[in-house]
């Protein structure tokens, strides 16, 4: 090979991998998690292409199967943006309350169903009717609740039964997970379980798919649940925030069938109607549920 040809190649290469190494950094990752077998990138993806295009900068979706493996991304920086759930968006701001700040959430239609509430189901035969009953009954019976990441289906139900005095689920009943808000339902409907805590959503699928009101009966429900936030990582310029966020707020009225088709990923989601700002601080009410109940924070971290 020719000497200068040689040189050439020597002062490029640095230059080329340095470029290449630019390029990587500058990819944004857009992450999310897996619910049952959803990982939810038919649902992101199109959303990350759109804001590449608006931006100028590639943004990727990325699905971590779990909640934790989510917020273990997060937390080594392997994530710039990502669509939390409540329950986890609390547990990171625990663990590090600086890696990411709020961006976005989402409005729920005026009087429409906000999908994101947490019903205590109890088996008929159990004769338990009420809030009141299950906490006055002696008896240790067995409760499912989703699994420890879930918000509406384990935190919630955990918080619901604290405010009446039962700050142990563990100890009160025969506590196991089921896997999935359906899952749920389908044990209490056949008796593997006596209580079960879960999404209100999937109680009106029971009731118009199965024999749910045969068999089953609604005690309890909390409607109120902060939908989870849009974080970003805070090492994120503001220029590329603001950029980002923009194009969030006006996504409902610029690209409708996109944004639906965001919102479609979440059962929770389904009745949005647009990108709102949000605030740590809107989550100080949801918080104060916990009291003094520091065992519970461990369960669901």
């Amino acid at each position: 090979m020719n000497i200068s040809i040689k040189k050439i190649i020597i002062i490029l290469l640095p230059l080329y991998c340095f470029s290449i190494k630019a390029m990587a950094s500058d990819t944004l990752r857009f992450a999310t998690y897996t619910y049952s077998t959803n990982n939810r990138l038919a649902n992101l993806q199109p959303l990350a292409e759109h804001l590449s295009k608006k931006i100028g900068r590639p943004v990727v979706a990325v699905s971590y199967p779990t909640v934790p493996r989510l917020i273990e991304a997060i937390l080594h920086d392997s994530v710039d943006l990502a669509m939390m759930n409540t329950s986890g968006y609390l547990v990171l701001q625990r663990k590090d309350p600086a890696k990411v700040s709020t961006l976005v959430n989402l409005e729920m239609n005026a009087g429409g169903v906000t999908n994101y509430a947490t019903c205590l189901i109890a088996a008929k035969e159990a004769g338990i009717t009420s809030l009141d009953q299950l906490v006055a009954d002696k008896r240790k019976l067995k409760l499912a609740l989703v699994g420890s990441s879930s918000t509406s289906g384990n935190l919630v139900p955990r918080l619901m039964l604290n405010a009446r005095n039962i700050s142990s689920a563990e100890q009160s009943f025969d506590l196991y997970y089921a896997g999935t808000h359906r899952q749920v339902v389908k044990d209490v409907i056949a008796g593997k379980a006596t209580i079960g805590g879960c999404g209100c959503a999937e109680i009106d699928s029971a009731k118009a798919n199965n024999s749910f009101d045969e068999k089953a009966v609604v005690i309890a429900s909390y409607n109120d649940i902060p939908l989870g936030p849009i974080v970003y990582n805070s090492k994120l310029k503001q220029n590329v925030v603001a950029a980002i966020k923009t194009e969030l707020l006006q996504l409902s009225l610029t690209n409708t069938a996109l944004f639906k088709n965001f919102c479609a990923g979440w059962t929770e989601f389904k009745e949005a109607t647009r990108f709102k700002p949000v605030t740590d601080k809107d989550y100080d009410a949801f918080r104060k549920m916990f009291g003094n109940n520091g065992e519970l924070w461990k369960l669901i971290e």
